[in-house]
């Protein structure tokens, strides 16, 4: 992602000032009436929402000059503040414990435009692919050296105090993108994106936003909901495909994704069970694939590699109510049919090693002060079964080969405050194999079991 200054937070601050768009939007439903009754078109009704706004934008009010080709704009993001505790066991019987207080903001502005198109923008604290969170007391400083070990000096050669320092402390971007509804069955996303699939944690990291292209359709005839989506995401690059002074061709490693899905409503907008298949691959040219660390063999002394996989996921759930009481169960079964291959390269049988599952229910849902919610769930991942660069890195500190429960809850302090508590406990699917992946409890895989604490205050707007 690309670093930022804090400064361009202005932006949203100027945007925040201007209610051009609140004009446009409270003419809504008069507008909608009026197509309703044929008075005017749909192309009609769009010019006059624009017309509203230009019009509010020229006047002493509107302090923004805002294009006439917005329809819409509109600012959502979060604030959390957590506790976090995480200990280790290695098969030494050594331990590890490491709590942390952080924070993580986000920030986002989505723009709606003539002709079906829209755009947005994200901009969030932290670079990881799979974390945003910010570590308090973990920037570079005279009492934290960081990698390069550097301090700054005074004239007498004593080391300059700096106290709480804020070289971690920055903004980057997390999601850009455009994206084309020529219908309201089809959606065309290009950038860097939310993920459009259907998806659960055993496979996706919720805070990876992938890279690329991706194709959606959704319809409903009845009670019946069909969907498609279509992914093209670029796993890294070489840069140079043919370079100077070889005849050497290189790829770019490109994840594709295909999914379907059905959804059946048995009763109302509550009352549904979903499926939605989902086959992930890889395409790369190994013969020259020089991309670090996804290169070479996957094997104990290079686990990131994403040779020998060709995943088959199926993440299900079905919700209904009890007593007026929202209700989920869901679950995810994954199988690499590649995982034998995969598994010879650490001298060892695929078994059952290159299967995923996870199974779980859902009690209540917390959206507004005072409502709460409760979930628990199992889950499996084989050493074999996933790409270890994707999966959660809470739950199971972003390992293959684990498997343990998993139980949290949110309480709704008010419609857009939560308190969270997470709860894992986890050790070793296959006591025989290391935990692949890359965590933040030991970097050996010699990890043996797991525990993992979160306590989240969670603010949106």
């Amino acid at each position: 992602m690309r670093k930022l200054p804090l400064a361009l937070f202005a932006i949203f601050g100027g945007i925040a000032l201007t209610a051009a768009t609140a004009v446009a939007q409270d003419s809504g439903p008069l507008i909608d009436m009026l197509v309703k009754k044929g008075l005017i078109n749909d192309q009609e009704a769009e010019e006059v929402r624009a017309d509203l706004t230009k019009d509010f934008a020229s006047t002493p009010a509107g302090k923004l000059n805002l294009s006439s080709g917005l329809t819409e704009l509109r600012i959502a993001g979060d604030v959390r503040a957590r506790y976090e505790s995480r200990t280790g066991e290695l098969v030494t019987g050594d331990h590890e414990q490491r709590d942390r207080l952080r924070y993580r903001f986000r920030a986002g502005l989505l723009g709606k435009l003539y002709n079906d198109w829209a755009f947005g923008f994200r901009l969030e604290t932290a670079s990881g692919n799979r974390s945003s969170n910010v570590t308090m007391g973990d920037d570079t400083g005279p009492w934290n050296k960081g990698a390069s070990g550097s301090t700054k000096a005074s004239k007498d050669g004593n080391v300059t105090s700096v106290t709480f320092p804020s070289s971690n402390d920055a903004v980057y971007v997390g999601q850009i993108w455009a994206q084309w509804t020529p219908t309201s069955d089809l959606k065309f996303t290009v950038g860097r994106m939310a993920n459009p699939l259907v998806s659960t944690l055993m496979v996706w990291d919720g805070d990876i936003n992938p890279e690329g292209f991706a194709e959606q359709y959704k319809h409903r005839v009845e009670n019946f909901e069909y969907s498609a989506t279509l992914g093209q995401f670029l796993y890294g690059t070489n840069g140079k495909q043919i370079p100077y002074g070889t005849n050497t061709s290189t790829h770019d490693l490109w994840l594709f994704a295909w999914q379907t899905g059905a959804k059946y409503y048995v009763d109302g907008p509550t009352k549904f069970l979903q499926i939605n298949p989902t086959l992930y691959t890889y395409y790369r040219n190994n013969s020259a694939q020089t991309l670090s660390p996804f290169n070479g063999q996957f094997k104990p002394g290079n686990n990131g590699a994403v040779n020998d996989l060709l995943v088959v996921d199926m993440p299900f759930e079905y919700d209904w109510t009890v007593g007026g009481t929202p209700m989920r169960a869901f679950g995810d079964v994954a199988v690499n049919l590649e995982g034998s291959t995969r598994a010879k390269n650490f001298s060892a049988t695929a078994s059952n090693d290159n299967v995923a599952y996870h199974a779980g229910i859902q009690y209540g849902k917390a959206v507004n002060k005072g409502e709460w919610d409760a979930k628990v769930f199992y889950q499996s991942i084989g050493a074999f079964a996933l790409d270890a660069n994707l999966v959660d890195s809470d739950l199971f500190d972003s390992r293959t080969n684990m498997q343990g429960w998993v139980v949290s809850g949110n309480y709704a302090i008010g419609a857009a405050t939560q308190i969270s508590l997470t709860l894992a406990d986890a050790s070793r699917k296959n006591s025989n194999l290391i935990a692949p992946g890359s965590g933040d409890i030991e970097k050996d895989n010699a990890l043996k079991k797991y525990r993992l604490l979160q306590v989240d205050l969670n603010l949106k707007f």
